[in-house]
């Protein structure tokens, strides 16, 4: 028992080489995710330099951006698991209403397919520069999208009460615009895979 514990422990906890190694791929990521969404916006788009961090479900806490929206994908070739981005509503209509040139109040099957379209541009980025890194071909489904009341039972729905995730943060801002943080929350499966899979870690 005591030794299950630990192994446990030890699957919590990245070390400076496992941390370095991931941050380099979600500096790169962000980089292609910016230039995607620059050019969806027709505007100068920073992302700030993610903060990366293997955390318990139970200690994650989302609740500053509700109501959020969650905007998923799966990893359907090269990795496994599921990634999900979530930002304010407030935060995501603005940046709705800038792409679509009207105001948007509220997510119909218009604004959802030019949602959609969007994170397929950004999440289409991060995986490239994420095959990159890992040498071989990374794909993903389809992006979903909600509205996403209580992320608490969210979080515990997609993930598990008691997880493992790896979450990266980013504070994104549009010039003259929006400035805004966001979240990415990815299940155990898609870290396990990078860390088993990166050519630096095994050099």
């Amino acid at each position: 028992m005591q030794k299950l514990e630990n192994e446990e422990n030890k699957k919590m906890r990245l070390d400076e080489k496992e941390k370095d190694a991931i941050g380099e791929i979600f500096n790169i990521a962000v980089g292609s995710s910016s230039t995607a969404l620059s050019m969806v916006l027709g505007t100068s788009v920073t992302l700030s330099i993610p903060d990366v961090e293997l955390i318990n479900t139970k200690e994650l806490d989302m609740t500053y951006l509700e109501p959020a929206y969650a905007i998923s994908v799966d990893y359907v070739k090269g990795l496994s698991g599921t990634n999900s981005l979530l930002l304010k509503k407030e935060d995501l209509l603005k940046i709705v209403s800038k792409m679509m040139y009207m105001e948007v109040t509220e997510i119909d099957e218009l604004s959802e397919s030019a949602i959609c379209e969007l994170m397929n541009q950004m999440m289409g980025a991060s995986s490239t520069a994420l095959a990159s890194m890992l040498r071989h071909e990374v794909d993903i489904s389809i992006p979903k999208i909600g509205l996403i009341k209580d992320t608490n039972s969210y979080k515990d729905f997609m993930y598990g009460q008691n997880e493992n995730v790896l979450t990266v943060t980013f504070t994104l801002e549009i010039k003259d615009f929006l400035t805004t943080n966001f979240i990415t929350v990815m299940s155990h499966e898609i870290y396990d895979s990078i860390l088993e899979q990166l050519p630096i870690l095994h050099a």
